[in-house]
């Protein structure tokens, strides 16, 4: 519990803190402009109301509303409650008018107004604050492909859900000119908008790499020195890259990401693909090493982002390697996107009504 001395501190803290121009850019901007937003609605039939007092009661009514409508339903409901609450207090207090002294009148509505206010300025910030989150997540929508590229070689599906409204997951597959295929399966660190930039600066890094040299210690060596310049020591990005060719041989680098798993026809896992290692954006001077491998006709490849092993259900335990591996086995025939699908559906069983903790990513490529 807070001390009386605790809050008088805040209270000092307050006090020196506040300065002329917060004042005047409250009256001038923040208000005037918290206002335009709630009467959006109704600003037309505002500014065609003649009468002064008309308008302020409409103003008055639409600033109450717009405040309601943007209030999720149970902070509504308290909301609406508290004004219903306070205009019957009002009426209490007019039918007892000669026992309370005016002032009364005067301190409660002015109590109602700020906090009214208050509560208006925050939902605003709030609401600006989504909307930026919401241009970041179309950006990022147009950076995570919905539809992998159909190829001669080699089947491809793969599905990205994101726990916050900005995900750090990203899957890029690129057909090259000579025929090779070309993956890139990261995760950022952290979560929300700062994961989204890092993705974002990975994405922009790799896709420009490879018009230069696509192979894997050139990609690696140049995402890791732009995010080492771009970062700090906790903005990571741990990936996957493999080089596929259309005769079935790969090689990859997996930088402090889950393995990559080699499925065999009968849906068994052949091989795990890479090794515990630092990832991309934490030390300038380092090289990953390469895996080189042959995919045969019916064999695939599964890479998945932690956040789909280490999930956990309402029960706290984790979804884990050994049931990710059990349910590849149940479906050894099934094409690529019915397994990515398979393994949806189990995940979002198994986690139930458990919010996502991470954002969950899975790509499946098998060599027609």
């Amino acid at each position: 519990m807070a001390r009386f001395h605790d809050w008088l501190e805040l209270g000092k803290n307050t006090i020196r803190s506040l300065k002329a121009s917060d004042v005047a850019n409250f009256y001038s901007y923040e208000w005037p402009e918290t206002k335009r937003i709630l009467v959006a609605d109704h600003a037309a039939e505002i500014e065609h109301e003649s009468r002064a007092w008309c308008r302020w009661i409409r103003t008055s009514s639409a600033i109450l509303y717009g405040v309601a409508k943007k209030l999720a339903p149970l902070r509504r409901f308290a909301f609406i409650f508290a004004q219903v609450f306070f205009v019957f207090l009002l009426v209490s207090l007019a039918t007892s008018l000669h026992r309370v002294p005016v002032l009364t009148f005067v301190e409660l509505t002015a109590t109602f107004l700020l906090m009214t206010t208050l509560l208006a300025m925050e939902i605003i910030d709030k609401l600006k604050f989504r909307d930026e989150l919401e241009l970041a997540r179309d950006l990022q929508a147009t950076l995570v492909p919905k539809f992998p590229p159909r190829m001669a070689t080699y089947d491809i599906a793969a599905q990205n859900i994101v726990a916050n409204m900005v995900g750090g997951d990203i899957y890029d597959f690129v057909p090259l000119p000579d025929g090779r295929l070309a993956v890139l399966f990261g995760d950022a660190s952290g979560h929300g908008m700062a994961a989204g930039l890092v993705m974002a600066v990975a994405h922009a890094s790799f896709r420009t790499q490879l018009e230069v040299d696509p192979t894997p210690a050139a990609i690696t060596a140049s995402l890791n020195r732009i995010l080492c310049r771009t970062g700090t020591n906790r903005s990571f990005f741990a990936c996957c890259y493999v080089l596929l060719s259309p005769d079935g041989n790969f090689v990859a680098t997996v930088a402090g990401h889950p393995p990559i798993l080699k499925i065999d026809g009968g849906g068994k896992i052949a091989e795990r693909i890479g090794r515990g290692a630092y990832p991309l954006g934490i030390k300038a001077a380092m090289e990953w090493e390469e895996s080189r491998g042959w995919l045969a006709p019916g064999e695939r490849l599964l890479l998945h982002s932690d956040g789909l092993t280490e999930a956990r259900n309402t029960n706290s335990r984790e979804f884990g390697d050994a049931y990710l591996d059990a349910i590849i086995g149940w479906h050894p025939n099934a094409p690529a996107h019915a397994l990515v699908q398979s393994v949806m559906d189990e995940w979002k069983t198994f986690t139930n009504t458990r919010p996502i903790d991470d954002d969950v990513s899975i790509a499946v490529i098998e060599k027609r």
